[in-house]
Order: structure tokens, then sequence, then C-alpha cells
């Protein structure tokens, strides 16, 4: 039993060893964004972690990337579809989006919720 503890402990110590190097590395690559960083941050519900997931899956260029806000939307699958074929509506399901933003998104609009 006293194998299992000393394990655990080791790995927990590893573990945050490993977390706190990552975290300089973000640091580091976000650095030159602060600014966005800290206009994302402003949002309600978007801590500065998150504002560093959304910019970086979307970019910092995002006039460049996305001509409008509904390109956006439709990129980071937040819009269900329209299928509509001779004037009937046919599934508008939203697709899958990917994990690490949909988990991001979905901490943020539920945490907005609670507000």
């Amino acid at each position: 039993m006293e194998c299992n503890k000393k394990y655990g402990i080791n790995r927990t110590y590893f573990l945050t060893e490993q977390i706190e190097m990552l975290d300089q590395e973000v640091e580091e690559r976000v650095s030159s964004y602060q600014e966005d960083v800290e206009r994302l941050d402003s949002i309600p519900g978007i801590a500065t972690r998150m504002a560093e997931q959304i910019l970086s899956e979307i970019g910092t260029d995002i006039k460049k990337q996305f001509p409008s806000a509904a390109h956006m939307c439709s990129w980071a699958v937040l819009v269900p579809g329209h299928n509509e074929s001779a004037g009937k509506r046919k599934s508008a399901k939203t697709k899958k989006r990917k994990q690490v933003f949909e988990i991001s998104i979905n901490r943020s609009s539920s945490f907005c919720k609670r507000i």
C-alpha cells in the first residue's frame, strides 16, 4: 500500500511539473498577442486560458480568415445546418465540432448561464 501512495505522489509531482512547463510555453507563444488575449478576456465567461484557446483555434487575423461573423460561427459549428429542398426542411442538426474548441465553448457558455 505504501508503494502505491509513493507512486501516486511522485506522479502528481511529475504531472504538476509538466503542466507548469506547458503553461510557460503557452505564455511565451501568446506573449506577442497579449492585447488580443486581454480583449477576449474582457468578455464575460471567457478567462485567460479560454482566450488563449480561442486564439490558437481561430488565429489572430480573423478578417482575412473569415469574411463575416456568420462565416466564423459556421466554421466553429455553432449554428445548425440549413438543409432545405423543394420547400421542405430536412434535418438541421449541428455538425460535430472540434473537440478542444467544443469543450472551451461549452465551459464558457455554461459559466454564462450561471451568471
